[in-house]
């Protein structure tokens, strides 16, 4: 009787590790509780669960199947380089995923399965190079994606599922150079920052079909040359265009900006310390 006693309150004690903490709107949660095949039960759980620890490296199939409540789920700046196929299953109400700063390299198909309410994805600061072809088929709804500091060497065709999509985040990437089309599917997007890559040329028609897009940053990249005619006959509802901490010369520079203004398109000013400057944005003399 001693003996079952023990063992009794050796398994509440160990249970009582994987218990979840909640605070006003908040609910924390330690790693342990993430065991494949142990899907996490909270009771009273908050709008708003988030992990703590930093050593979180996977999310098994099915581990929220039973917060089918939740709208938000924060699992950042943890160690997570797997994501199981239905990872996030039965979380029909979730609006916001919060993967930021982790070591993930791949999305594969399958892992949003369910997430058909998710407004907001955050993957940045991973090492993420692939997005499987369907990952997104199952979330119509998102308007926010942020993919920046990535291993991106291409646009993740992926992205072509978002139709209601209205801000991507590409920055700091490998972006060498974008095709035409890279973005004709996303007829939504207002915002789209490809800061910090290496793109050296834009095709025509890179930004076919971004019809609403109304700021485009190519802040820090390798361009020295840009089809302003081009560009502004895609983007005709450009409002806000970032060029600092490029490589043009000052007159082509000169000419750009002054193609934006007519259009009434604001070039945003730069903060170079160079003595060659046009706009605020360093440039290169012959």
């Amino acid at each position: 009787m001693r003996v079952y006693v023990t063992l009794l309150l050796l398994t509440f004690a160990k249970s009582s590790i994987q218990l979840c903490r909640s605070t006003v709107g908040v609910t924390t949660c330690g790693n342990e509780i993430l065991q494949r095949g142990n899907p996490l039960r909270v009771n009273n759980y908050k709008y708003l669960l988030e992990f703590e620890k930093g050593t979180l490296r996977e999310i098994p199939t099915g581990t929220f199947k039973f917060l089918t409540e939740l709208k938000i789920l924060h699992i950042s700046n943890n160690k997570v380089n797997n994501l199981e196929v239905g990872a996030f299953e039965r979380l029909y109400n979730l609006e916001k995923l919060s993967l930021y700063n982790n070591q993930l390299e791949i999305i594969k198909n399958g892992v949003l399965r369910d997430c058909r309410n998710l407004k907001i994805l955050d993957l940045g600061m991973n090492k993420i190079s692939d997005i499987e072809q369907y990952v997104f088929e199952d979330t119509a709804n998102l308007i926010e994606l942020n993919i920046g500091f990535n291993n991106f060497q291409k646009v993740p065709s992926a992205i072509a599922n978002l139709k209601s999509l209205k801000i991507l985040n590409l920055n700091n990437n490998k972006l060498k150079s974008l095709p035409p089309n890279s973005f004709d599917k996303l007829n939504k997007l207002e915002v789209l920052n490809l800061s910090d890559n290496e793109i050296a040329s834009l095709a025509t028609g890179t930004f076919g079909g971004l019809n609403n897009l109304k700021e485009l940053n190519l802040k820090s990249n390798y361009l020295s040359s840009l089809n302003t005619q081009n560009l502004l006959g895609d983007l005709g509802a450009l409002v806000t265009i970032k060029l600092s901490v490029n490589s043009f010369g000052c007159q082509t520079l000169k000419n750009i900006v002054d193609a934006f203004e007519k259009r009434r398109v604001t070039v945003a000013r730069g903060y170079s310390k160079s003595r060659d400057v046009v706009n605020g944005i360093g440039c290169s003399r012959p």
